[in-house]
């Protein structure tokens, strides 16, 4: 009969070879989220930071594909990509399933329906491709989409990490949406105060006698004023003043 003995303690050393992977590919994960949050704290967020963190996500939880992207006007603008999704400024609309996965409030949920859109892969996929989708949120209010496509199942760990980065992904990019929506009225100061006040009722729609009376002065002096904000501002019309002036947060329903 053959000899078994040696049969544990192979089992024992491929067990012990096991943990110690799973340990190393656990600390570097670890490492990946520390890192990450650290340079949101010292740089804030950018587009190389992005690239970043993204292509460091594939090697470290072996995905070919993948792509971060962002909320914008009923679409998920691409971000940063790596594989076969379609490039960095492409814009998906959010149809179907994706307007349903980002539907508010968020609830954090991995998807793991193969979607078209997203990717540029022969279809149909290989069917031991598995795909992850995780939503990207703040406040349960949806930014964004993350997706990976990998060869192997994501462990139960692999995943909430996923979670923690997309919750920092959702405050920064969130926090850099405000920022760059953020209105520049520096050109404001051009104005003294009372064209101020002639250009903040422009949205209304008013007549010069109307927009005088409200004033208190005569609708001569606010043609003047009108005419003084076209020049300042180099708009070439009323319109394109009113336009300007809802653009900078007057939004007057009336006099």
């Amino acid at each position: 009969m053959p000899n078994d003995s040696s049969t544990p303690a192979a089992e024992s050393a491929f067990a012990l070879r096991s943990a110690l992977k799973q340990n190393q590919a656990q600390m570097a994960q670890d490492k990946l989220f520390e890192k990450f949050g650290q340079q949101l704290f010292v740089s804030g967020w950018s587009s190389e930071l992005l690239q970043w963190l993204l292509d460091e996500i594939c090697l470290q939880f072996g995905a070919q594909h993948g792509l971060i992207s962002q909320q914008h006007g009923g679409a998920l603008k691409i971000l940063a990509q790596r594989g076969k999704s379609f490039p960095i400024g492409a814009r998906i609309p959010m149809l179907g399933v994706l307007g349903q996965w980002l539907k508010e409030p968020i609830r954090f949920e991995v998807h793991s329906q193969y979607v078209p859109s997203l990717w540029t892969l022969p279809t149909p996929i290989d069917p031991d491709i598995h795909c992850y989708h995780l939503p990207i949120a703040c406040q349960q209010r949806a930014v964004g989409l993350m997706a990976l496509v990998t060869g192997n199942p994501l462990s139960h760990n692999s995943l909430q990490i996923l979670y923690s980065l997309c919750g920092m992904l959702g405050f920064a990019l969130y926090g850099q949406a405000q920022a760059t929506s953020v209105i520049d009225d520096s050109y404001m100061q051009k104005l003294t105060p009372r064209e101020r006040e002639v250009f903040a009722l422009l949205p209304s729609g008013a007549s010069n006698a109307l927009l005088a009376a409200k004033l208190g002065i005569s609708p001569g002096t606010v043609k003047i004023h009108i005419e003084r904000i076209l020049s300042k501002l180099d708009l070439n019309d009323r319109t394109q003043a009113a336009v300007k002036a809802v653009e900078a947060g007057f939004k007057s329903d009336g006099l």
